[in-house]
């Protein structure tokens, strides 16, 4: 099944997603393993969460990987969570 993000229609992409949750938590400190192990559990969770959704919106999405993310590294989840706020 194919997710769709947004008015746009991008599709998901786990990798992409993957990567991103990888560099927020580096940025945040995090040793480069530990921050892929974090990656890997949450695209995890987010796989189960879209699994039964045809469109999600950019918004739930990074929400929703913020709660995943928090239970690893809540200052992390808390950056990626308002990354656009920051920069």
């Amino acid at each position: 099944m194919t997710h769709v993000v947004g008015k746009d229609y991008t599709e998901y992409d786990s990798e992409r997603l993957k990567e991103s949750i990888q560099q927020i938590a580096v940025a945040n400190c995090t040793p480069i393993g530990t921050a892929e192990n974090f990656a890997l559990n949450v695209v995890q969770k987010i796989k189960q969460w879209i699994d039964d959704k045809a469109e999600i919106t950019p918004t739930e999405l990074r929400l929703q990987t913020a709660e995943a993310l928090a239970k690893y590294d809540p200052d992390a989840a808390y950056l990626y969570e308002n990354e656009n706020n920051f920069f």
